[in-house]
């Protein structure tokens, strides 16, 4: 569960919603979801898991794409939360999928914006984030997924 905790937002470590979703997204091999909202395609989940031999692991890794079609659709209207509680909420729960294995990637319109987890590769985006679990793909569609969400 996501509990607002003395200083910000975060994932609680023994949370059985969140370790359920990891475990179901792990043993999903492939598949896809669309969400349309009037007609309109809004969002859609594309999630692929393959069989890697990492350093003699024998791993499952699980690629979830996320994306925001239509971003407007998924706004948080007067949202409190700072910058750094979400950056901190973030980088959280980026652990806990580099943690199960898991690379989630969020799109704008089609367009790479951020990826967290397993495959995340910060450059830059670390001095900021202070995660090795999050990756800023492109600037600009993070930029335009903000304005998007606070424009709505």
């Amino acid at each position: 569960m996501i509990l607002f905790g003395r200083k910000h937002l975060h994932v609680s470590e023994s949370d059985q919603i969140i370790d359920s979703l990891f475990k179901i997204m792990s043993s999903v091999s492939s598949g896809s979801i669309k969400l349309e909202v009037a007609n309109q395609p809004a969002m859609k989940i594309e999630i692929n898991t393959n069989d890697d031999q990492v350093d003699g692991d024998d791993n499952n890794r699980t690629v979830v794409r996320l994306d925001l079609l239509e971003p407007t659709f998924f706004s948080v209207p007067d949202d409190q939360t700072g910058l750094f509680d979400k950056l901190r909420t973030a980088a959280e729960f980026a652990q806990k999928l580099t943690d199960n294995g898991i690379t989630f990637s969020l799109l704008r319109k089609g367009k790479e914006a951020i990826t967290l987890g397993e495959e995340a590769r910060p450059s830059l985006s670390r001095i900021i984030t202070k995660s090795n679990d999050i990756q800023v793909n492109s600037i600009k569609e993070s930029a335009k997924l903000k304005n998007d969400f606070d424009d709505a």
